[in-house]
């Protein structure tokens, strides 16, 4: 199971603008327009880095340029500059001015949208992937994997609040926002970052917190995906890494309309230490079979237990599956990641490359998803059209699957208030992902379908989602997509956008 089927787990990135260079000599002023690049300055490019310059014809080029999801498996970068270090990210900058090259950047290759690729030069970034405990800090570079996030942390029985999917880049994650399974207790990824090193558009090397470039470090936090440079290190403040307990239940499809209207008014109140998922899915072409509620929980098991229990009394039926077990938390988040069993090289992809593991098990998935916050419960008749979207999968053709993943939210996320950092969704009860899934040997038609099916169920929920939309599941389909994103901290974004990368070096769909 991909972490995206797995109950829905699909959280599944003003100082003047000299201060805070962190090296002495590192600010390089930027070269002069040099024109095309020929095949001697990407060669040149290519020498000049501690790194890896990966061009077309190259032995590992057609690995080198996939994103996870194979529906962009027809872009070819013109090269994929896997940097060792802030010197080799500011070299590409240089390189990518001077010869007026497009950019892109990439930690994991997660991008919805397949914005971590494009014809011009990726800068990858999953070559710095350290991971140091200091204290209770964490310093972490922007290329780690979540999985191994989690392992070499828990290993010294601490943690940051995350996602699920084992491959995505921390970095791509906590820039977003990063929504996750223990995020009621310890709060959003970015919530949990202190500070950062960024190469900027301007070639400049900065250490940022909240008292160097603090407009840059609040931006960070919620609104940095790729928009004013590239981090490549990420400080975070730790916490616990307890035993947790993770618990799955399902119902009949019967029972569905009753499991939503419940779970809607439990999940988002319960105890911080509880997180809760609900999963609405079918096979395409086929009929829902249950409907499942899953997550975990760091407080103690019978008081969790007790939860459950009146969850099913509300619900007016028991569970009729129930499965809850107490684990380490690395064994819960490999659960939550759909790689329960795996080694942590197994929790990977397969490969050679930076990020990736020759023992690697996790394999790409073809899909499209669209995101709402819901900031109200779902009225009787709002959960009857989520139920009638998901029923009308069986009248998909192509293969694949589709759901909706509701994840919970409130406790210690609604306690941030929305202009503290760049994340605004901070009254949201949660976060609602529609998702499709087909074969990689899919047709067009058959993706269309899909698609129309993802689009018809974004459109079904209008009358009952708040507007907004998660910044980290990209769609490139929403229309006013600063409101949906950032509400009203898309001004500020705007003003850092003109501070920091005036030029726009940093341009994709959806950049400011």
């Amino acid at each position: 199971m991909t972490r995206r089927r797995l109950l829905g787990a699909g959280i599944a990135v003003g100082a003047g603008v000299a201060g805070g260079a962190w090296a002495a000599g590192a600010i390089a002023a930027p070269g002069r327009p040099a024109g095309p690049a020929r095949a001697a300055d990407w060669a040149a490019l290519g020498r000049g880095l501690d790194g890896t310059l990966v061009r077309p014809g190259g032995g590992t080029y057609d690995s080198a340029r996939k994103l996870f999801n194979p529906r962009f498996d027809g872009v070819r970068p013109a090269g994929i500059a896997y940097c060792a270090r802030p010197e080799d990210v500011r070299s590409c900058l240089d390189f990518a001015r001077r010869h007026q090259v497009p950019v892109a950047v990439r930690s994991g290759g997660h991008s919805y949208a397949g914005w971590s690729s494009g014809p011009g030069l990726i800068v990858d970034v999953q070559k710095m992937a350290s991971v140091s405990l200091s204290g209770t800090t964490a310093t972490i570079g922007a290329g780690a994997k979540l999985i191994d996030v989690y392992d070499r942390l828990t290993a010294r029985g601490r943690t940051v609040p995350a996602g699920s999917c084992p491959t995505v880049g921390v970095s791509g994650l906590a820039l977003g926002g990063g929504i996750g399974v223990v995020s009621r207790a310890y709060g959003l990824t970015s919530d949990s970052v202190v500070g950062a090193r960024i190469v900027t558009a301007d070639g400049r090397m900065r250490n940022v917190d909240a008292h160097r470039d603090p407009d840059l470090f609040w931006a960070l936090r919620g609104g940095g995906n790729a928009q004013f440079g590239v981090v490549t290190e990420l400080r975070f403040r730790t916490h616990a890494a307890p035993q947790c307990t993770t618990f799955f239940l399902s119902w009949p499809w019967a029972r569905a309309a009753a499991v939503v209207r419940e779970w809607q008014r439990w999940a988002p109140t319960a105890p911080d230490a509880i997180w809760a998922n609900l999963h609405l899915s079918a096979p395409v072409g086929g009929r829902p079979g249950s409907v499942r509620v899953g997550g975990l929980s760091l407080g103690g098991r019978a008081d969790l237990e007790n939860h459950l229990d009146r969850l099913a009394d509300a619900v007016g039926a028991p569970a009729r599956s129930v499965s809850v077990r107490t684990r380490p938390f690395m064994d819960a988040m490999k659960v939550m990641g759909g790689v329960s069993g795996f080694t942590i090289p197994e929790a990977h992809q397969k490969g050679s490359l930076p990020g990736t593991t020759p023992q690697g098990r996790v394999a790409r998935e073809s899909y499209a998803a669209r995101s709402d916050f819901y900031t109200r419960a779902v009225p009787a008749d709002g959960i009857q059209a989520l139920l009638a979207r998901v029923e009308r999968l069986a009248q998909v053709s192509g293969g694949g699957a589709g759901s909706i993943a509701l994840d919970a939210l409130g406790g210690a996320v609604g306690r941030v208030r929305a202009s503290d950092t760049a994340f605004v969704h901070r009254n949201a009860l949660f976060l609602a992902q529609y998702i499709v899934s087909w074969p990689d040997s899919a047709s067009p038609t058959t993706v269309a379908r899909h698609e129309a099916w993802l689009d018809g169920t974004h459109a079904a929920m209008r009358p009952w989602a708040s507007g907004q939309a998660y910044q980290n599941y990209t769609d490139p389909k929403l229309r006013d997509w600063r409101r949906a994103y950032y509400g009203a901290n898309a001004d500020r974004l705007a003003q850092v956008k003109r501070t920091y990368d005036p030029g726009r070096l940093f341009r994709y769909p959806q950049a400011f």
